[in-house]
């Protein structure tokens, strides 16, 4: 699997992702296990965060605190189980971009297809570095309360911790659960930015091959045969049907990942609230660094998917006017109505929505700002 290699080697490496070359029965059940390792660290540490939420603690800035990692947490919870039971949707929307008529054809086609995939590469490796400085930090903070003689995250277990080996263990699990949820947060956006940008990249390789078309029509003599007519009618056709297959390659992408972005928006504005609320309350700076960090990445994490989104959205309602602007005037009129068919149909732009809640564009990251604010400002005065 090339397109999108970086990507799944991420998830390759948190459990989430079993290459697909691996065929051994013997490999696919010890990779199953890694799976369902990985699983059990994400799940307990939320069980225990969540049981310390219930069961001791007694004070709002402490709920707050722990509230941010346990959201965070399920979050994660459901972009890995997200991947690991869409599996084989995942794997056939690669397919069709591998295939007719979505594969290059040409030099022209494999050039605009390779400046995405190094795109693609360049966003992921960046983003990459920045959530291992979040993560870092984390685990950082994790180590100083094990030096303090507590646990890395303050977490409610069911068993006394307190002899060397108990604690040990306790606070290895915990720092490697939070590696690998890093490591699943990023494999997912990353992976949803590389699918747009893909997608991006259909549509350019479209627009080429018409504007392709429209030349070699410009060169041609005005007396052709039968034949070429029939011809240069397949191609367009061919052109429909590429357009055809992005829209519904679009349309099982949103499919895959709708409930990935509801709960990503959801949990990230009751998480952004939550922090704006403990940085107002804690002003020493080594109560708020960490926070401020976390609070970037946050912003980042959300804007990935509103600037992908917007990005497709654009692309898809600028094929209209990349139609318009070819020499369209020398086409036969049943060209005209197919090319018409095209502009028609790209005035409703490619949008990724999560029922009617959710919308992956840059306006909608506005909007989650203005409402995180709004609800911070509440919270201040309850």
């Amino acid at each position: 699997m090339q397109i999108l290699s970086f990507n799944f080697l991420l998830y390759t490496i948190c459990g989430m992702w079993r290459p697909i070359k691996w065929s051994s029965k013997c490999s696919k059940m010890l990779y199953s296990v890694f799976t369902c390792f990985s699983m059990y660290l994400l799940i307990s540490l939320t069980l225990t965060q969540l049981l310390d939420i219930i069961l001791v603690i007694d004070n709002v800035d402490d709920f707050a605190m722990i509230s941010l990692n346990l959201l965070s947490l399920i979050s994660v919870i459901f972009k890995a189980v997200n991947a690991i039971i869409r599996r084989d949707k995942i794997v056939h929307l690669i397919e069709i971009l591998q295939k007719k008529p979505c594969r290059a054809y040409n030099k022209e086609d494999n050039d605009i297809q390779m400046k995405f995939d190094r795109l693609i590469r360049s966003y992921s490796i960046k983003y990459t570095s920045l959530a291992s400085i979040s993560a870092t930090g984390s685990i950082i903070g994790g180590m100083l309360n094990i030096l303090e003689g507590q646990l890395a995250y303050r977490t409610w277990v069911p068993y006394d911790y307190t002899s060397p080996l108990l604690f040990s263990i306790t606070s290895i699990q915990e720092c490697v659960t939070i590696i690998f949820a890093s490591i699943v947060n990023v494999a997912t956006e990353t992976t949803i930015l590389g699918f747009c940008l893909q997608i991006c990249a259909q549509f350019e390789i479209l627009e080429h091959r018409l504007q392709r078309m429209a030349k070699e029509k410009k060169k041609e003599t005005f007396r052709i045969s039968l034949n070429d007519a029939s011809n240069e009618t397949g191609k367009l056709s061919e052109h429909i049907l590429h357009h055809l297959c992005i829209i519904r390659l679009a349309k099982m992408f949103n499919n895959v990942f709708s409930q990935v972005f509801f709960i990503q928006f959801f949990i990230s504005l009751m998480v952004l609230c939550l922090t704006l609320y403990h940085l107002s309350s804690h002003m020493t700076f080594a109560d708020i660094a960490p926070l401020i960090v976390y609070t970037f990445f946050l912003f980042l994490q959300i804007f990935i998917y509103c600037w992908a989104g917007n990005e497709v959205m654009l692309k898809s309602t600028g094929l209209s006017e990349t139609v318009y602007q070819i020499d369209w005037i020398l086409m036969p009129i049943n060209e005209r109505k197919d090319l018409l068919m095209i502009m028609k149909r790209s005035t409703r732009p490619i949008i990724f929505t999560s029922s009617f809640l959710v919308t992956l564009s840059l306006e909608s990251y506005g909007s989650l700002l203005k409402a995180s604010y709004s609800a911070f400002n509440l919270l201040q005065q309850s």
